[in-house]
């Protein structure tokens, strides 16, 4: 598939536009070829506090201001035709959320662009993504909460990607003998780079590790459209299988949830 111009746009805390100082807390994706326009942003404040400090920041106008862009964006969506639209929509931003110029990308899956972006310049997890892991895979959501509440299992794991120095998330973690790195993940039809690109960090994960945990492994759950080709689906699974990566697909999930029941340990 020949790449398509797209356009980013970083959204950063700047609480003082004379000090110049900002952190990065989300990012915007527009590609007009694919009539692709979403956004990522952050769900922790820990970077807005460094800037202020704990105790100054206004947790509650940063969460308002951030759903204002979230929902402007929806609201707005058939207006975005180009990146002159683009543009207008950054320099109409004006509160303690500001908006990067947009900047070029080459765009092959839109989706997985955009968490790639949001990977590599924001970091952490998503405020969208638990949202989408407790719509499409509930009972990985309600397993894992309590498994975690039992000291079972962790939640919103995070380490440093060996070799990419790029930090990795995880909604789900959990032991049995092996950590084990569980990635819900909603693939569209163009599957094979988004599995790709899952495939090379679960390699890099299984090779070398993190401090303390030999050997981990990711597990993907996933889940493809209702229309999705039963070859693309097989592909996937070999391609996984390929990088040492666990593949559980979305009609799996509760003999898979059984499993993690009976093995997970502290």
């Amino acid at each position: 598939m020949k790449p398509q111009k797209g356009y980013y746009s970083l959204i950063q805390f700047c609480p003082d536009a004379s000090r110049l100082e900002a952190v990065n807390l989300g990012v915007i994706l527009f590609c007009p070829a694919l009539d692709f326009l979403a956004s990522r942003t952050s769900r922790s404040t820990r970077r807005a506090e460094k800037l202020v400090g704990r105790g100054e920041l206004a947790r509650e106008a940063l969460k308002l201001a951030r759903i204002s862009i979230e929902q402007r964006l929806q609201t707005d969506r058939a207006s975005f035709k180009d990146i002159a639209d683009m543009q207008h929509f950054v320099e109409t931003r004006g509160n303690a959320l500001r908006l990067t110029d947009p900047r070029p990308v080459k765009v092959y899956a839109p989706v997985d662009e955009l968490n790639r972006l949001f990977d590599e310049l924001v970091g952490g997890q998503a405020a969208s993504e638990r949202d989408s892991v407790a719509k499409d895979f509930p009972s990985l959501q309600t397993l894992f909460t309590r498994l975690n509440s039992e000291g079972r299992a962790e939640l919103d794991f995070s380490a440093r990607l060996p070799v990419l120095g790029q930090e990795f998330h995880v909604p789900f973690a959990y032991r049995n003998g092996v950590l084990n790195l569980v990635k819900p993940t909603r693939f569209s039809h163009n599957a094979s780079h988004q599995a790709l690109n899952l495939a090379i960090r679960g390699d890099l994960i299984h090779k070398h590790g993190f401090q303390n945990s030999p050997n981990p492994r990711l597990v993907v759950v996933s889940k493809f459209p209702d229309n999705c080709d039963s070859g693309l689906m097989t592909h996937v699974d070999q391609l996984f299988g390929e990088y040492s990566v666990k593949h559980v697909r979305h009609d799996d999930v509760d003999a898979f949830a059984q499993q993690i029941e009976i093995e997970a340990n502290a």
